[in-house]
């Protein structure tokens, strides 16, 4: 990961901007630096701090559930979490001696007592285990297929040659079984923070933080080879390696990735969303299938804090795991526009009338997540009728929700 100095993180903030209607509102402060959040099926949150410590929110205060025999360093520590099952969560951490990284661990914490079940240790020198590595690159978050099978990506350890050696366990995706079976996923990764699963494409979503740009996403079946070091960004393909998905323009180190839940969220109904430390900004692809992949929408952009990652709850609601220096984290939560919000200031009421009127003649019908482009800047909740697109129907859908609530007032 690209880390920044105090003063670039003091010059975003002062830049910090959400599209039309959007905000953030702080759900919880999380000592230390937070790596991970996550929730579960009744929408209780999880997260985790890079000292170690699985948090659970409640009442707004991060509470302790458990602690894993790691410190902070580097890209080192407690690197992130996914959520088996409402009791069990899969985390991944590193084991130190002195300075160097020993291994990368994943293993099963039962988030009720606390007791943690080795699943796997990765050996960072697999000929001589002492020597350890870099704290340097060993990847993040997790993920859990909808079979309960587990995925990790480890990164090269800041020993670029290692990612293309498949005997060695940097610069690697993992798919682990029950057992703790290990299986070579892909490789020629150079630090991918997070990844998905994609049950729909049976595919793993993974993000890899290139070197001073190049920063990727990919989107692999097993077997597959990205390229570090060989060929990294829009640079020549080398023999048996495959092309990203998708080229940031510019050096955003890409964190968290969560796949949208069909429909869970009004609207951020499909897609993807990405959070990135550089930038400090959320990502939205609307579709990872689309070929090629379209640049995505920064939802938010240049925020006050880092956003480390990023997760939905099956309400639908978004939250973010986000931090800055010196060490202050948070637990924030994602407020999207109301449907009839179209002027994006947290009401729908009769000014949105003009405003729709104005962003219709915008440009005439168009997408909804286009909403803030052209001559008016509108909300996305100028779409009224959620049918993906603003236009006129939009107009008769929101006279008629105005309508209900009169008629609410006046009973």
């Amino acid at each position: 990961m690209k880390f920044l100095t105090p003063l670039l993180f003091l010059a975003a903030s002062l830049h910090a901007a959400t599209l039309p209607g959007f905000r953030v509102e702080t759900v919880a402060d999380v000592p230390g630096f937070v790596s991970s959040v996550a929730t579960d099926s009744h929408g209780v949150i999880y997260c985790t701090n890079t000292s170690g410590v699985v948090f659970r929110i409640d009442g707004g205060q991060a509470i302790p559930v458990a602690s894993l025999p790691t410190q902070a360093g580097g890209n080192g520590g407690l690197l992130g979490m996914a959520l088996v099952d409402d009791t069990t969560a899969a985390i991944h951490y590193t084991t130190w001696f002195a300075e160097r990284v020993l291994d990368d661990v994943v293993s099963l914490v039962n988030l009720r007592s606390g007791a943690e079940t080795v699943l796997h240790d990765f050996v960072c020198d697999i000929e001589q285990r002492e020597r350890g590595a870099s704290s340097e690159h060993h990847g993040g978050n997790p993920t859990v297929a909808s079979d309960g099978t587990i995925f990790v990506g480890i990164g090269e350890y800041n020993d670029f040659q290692l990612a293309q050696k498949p005997e060695w366990n940097g610069g690697k995706i993992f798919r682990l079984d029950a057992l703790g079976n290990a299986t070579q996923f892909a490789l020629g990764l150079r630090n991918p923070y997070d990844l998905a699963w994609d049950p729909e494409m049976e595919r793993i979503v993974v993000g890899d933080n290139g070197p001073t740009g190049g920063d990727e996403l990919h989107i692999i079946d097993e077997g597959s080879n990205c390229g570090w070091p060989e060929t990294v960004g829009h640079e020549p393909r080398v023999k048996g390696t495959i092309p990203p998905d998708f080229v940031f323009p510019e050096t955003v180190a890409p964190t968290g990735i969560a796949r949208l839940a069909r429909d869970a969220n009004p609207l951020l109904r499909r897609g993807y969303l990405v959070g990135a430390f550089v930038t400090r900004s959320l990502y939205y692809f609307p579709d990872l299938a689309a070929r090629p992949v379209a640049a995505p929408l920064a939802i938010v952009d240049h925020f006050d804090d880092a956003v480390i990652d990023v997760t939905q709850a099956p309400n639908g609601d978004v939250y973010l795991a986000t931090a800055r220096f010196p060490p202050a984290s948070r637990i924030q939560r994602l407020v999207v526009p109301a449907r009839g919000d179209c002027n994006g200031d947290g009401f729908t009421d009769a000014r949105d009338v003009s405003a729709l009127m104005r962003e219709i003649d915008d440009g005439g019908p168009h997408s909804m997540i286009s909403a803030q482009d052209g001559v008016y800047p509108g909300s996305w909740g100028c779409d009224a009728n959620a049918d993906g697109l603003i236009d006129a129907g939009d107009l008769a859908a929101l006279g008629k929700q105005l309508s209900r609530k009169r008629a609410v007032k006046v009973r």
